[in-house]
């Protein structure tokens, strides 16, 4: 049974329209419900389903109507979103560490695993979830690893996609499309150092099986001076993981069992005849909670 905790009261008797959403490219979940309660900006708001927390966030965006409010929450994601670092180096501290710094200057706890990559780099002006992304970027880069962050409760988690896989019972509807695209495939990767004034190509990786085909689609990759040893590898892993045409696919489901673990990133198995039958990563969830059905509309890619 889901409950919406506010200041210790359950108020879900008194709100309907409840959803939440929330997209792999991007940080935090949603949450968003109509109510007859009258809910202080900034309050921390709960959703519960019996004893598992599902949101935990604030009143972000109330709306007064005439007779109810709407709110929009947001989880503790807005912090790293929309606070701002001056300046902040890194001189050879791994991945893992480097992140946790930045947690720990929000007041955030965190679960993360070891992250060896070596970060040497200078940031100044930029939001914290920007400087996470770019390090987790690096580390992709230089391990070939798919790594995702989330937050549950005011929990910091980085995971490795292929680490959660999921097997909810979930209504799919007789119609799929599915959409190719090969806007993000490169088939040419260049790793460079240096500035604008000396610039060092440092490595390079090509699959040139296709190239007649689909045409040359380069990229270029930077490396700090320190970092040069780590280029080959920095070059052959971008190689792997973009070069690839690229499928999605969404549609509307009913949950029957295991609807709170359908979040992005996680590795779903969906069997739809022959043209889906597999493990693929979910990119966007939108749950709504209806006259006791759990609806969610989910994005699928691989």
């Amino acid at each position: 049974m889901y409950k919406l905790i506010v200041n210790n009261e359950d108020i879900i008797k008194y709100s309907n329209n409840i959803g939440w959403n929330s997209d792999s490219d991007s940080l935090g979940t949603q949450l968003s419900f109509d109510s007859i309660k009258e809910i202080v900006t900034g309050t921390v708001v709960q959703l519960f389903n019996d004893s598992t927390e599902i949101f935990r966030g604030i009143a972000l965006k109330p709306t007064q109507k005439r007779w109810t409010w709407s709110y929009t929450c947001q989880d503790y994601g807005f912090y790293l979103k929309n606070n701002k670092v001056a300046i902040k180096q890194f001189n050879g501290i791994s991945a893992g560490d480097a992140i946790k710094t930045l947690l720990d200057e929000n007041y955030l706890t965190y679960s993360i695993p070891d992250i060896p990559t070596s970060i040497n780099q200078f940031y100044t002006n930029k939001s914290y979830i920007d400087i996470i992304d770019d390090i987790l970027k690096q580390a992709t880069a230089d391990q070939s690893v798919s790594y995702f962050y989330e937050i549950q409760g005011n929990i910091f988690y980085i995971y490795n996609v292929s680490d959660l896989k999921i097997n909810p019972t979930i209504l799919l509807p007789k119609d799929i499309t599915i959409e190719a695209s090969m806007e993000n495939m490169k088939n040419k990767i260049t790793v460079i150092s240096g500035n604008d004034d000396s610039t060092t190509i440092q490595a390079t990786a090509e699959d040139n099986t296709w190239q007649s085909f689909y045409g040359v689609l380069s990229d270029v990759q930077t490396v700090d001076d320190n970092n040069i040893a780590q280029a080959q590898n920095i070059a052959n892993n971008t190689l792997a993981n973009n070069n690839k045409i690229e499928y999605q696919c969404t549609f509307d489901t009913v949950a029957i069992t295991g609807a709170d673990d359908i979040k992005p990133n996680r590795m779903i198995f969906i069997h739809a005849g022959n043209r889906l039958d597999n493990y693929y990563r979910i990119k966007t969830t939108n749950h709504t909670l209806k006259n006791g059905l759990h609806k969610i509309s989910i994005t699928i890619t691989w």
